[in-house]
């Protein structure tokens, strides 16, 4: 069976990535897994609340964005879910080599000049380094 990783950020751009690559990964039947990360490199916080807080504040957010894509766009799917820690693109690439994924399903903005420059690509840097076949959907 073919199995397809859908790397799922925090916006609204995640149902769009989810929808599409579910077109294809339906016509596969393959097995899905959705995986987010949550970049521990640029927490910040503010006042009372510790880097720890606001990593489960997020993990938790990213927990209901998965049970939302579930029921909204895989519905009758069994999904496996992965929230890790660490830098995005090195964490797809660790849990679609640990999973067996065939695919990977990512999304882009497309950003260019200085905030590309600034704010660097995820999907970018997952395609330079990953040895597994991508479906890249441009969401901007």
């Amino acid at each position: 069976m073919i199995k397809i990783l859908f790397a799922i950020g925090e916006g609204p751009t995640s149902e769009r990535v989810a929808a599409d690559g579910f077109k294809i990964a339906k016509k596969l039947n393959a097995e899905i897994a959705l995986v987010s990360v949550v970049d521990t490199a640029t927490l910040t916080t503010d006042g009372g609340i510790t880097p720890h807080d606001m990593s489960n504040i997020i993990r938790s957010e990213l927990k209901k964005i998965h049970s939302l894509l579930i029921k909204d766009i895989f519905k009758d799917y069994k999904v496996w879910t992965f929230i890790e820690e660490g830098k995005p693109f090195e964490k797809i690439i660790k849990v679609a080599d640990e999973w067996e994924a065939d695919w990977i399903v990512i999304g882009t903005h497309g950003r260019k000049g200085l905030s590309h420059l600034l704010m660097g690509s995820v999907a970018e840097k997952v395609i330079r380094h990953s040895v597994k076949p991508l479906f890249v959907i441009p969401t901007r």
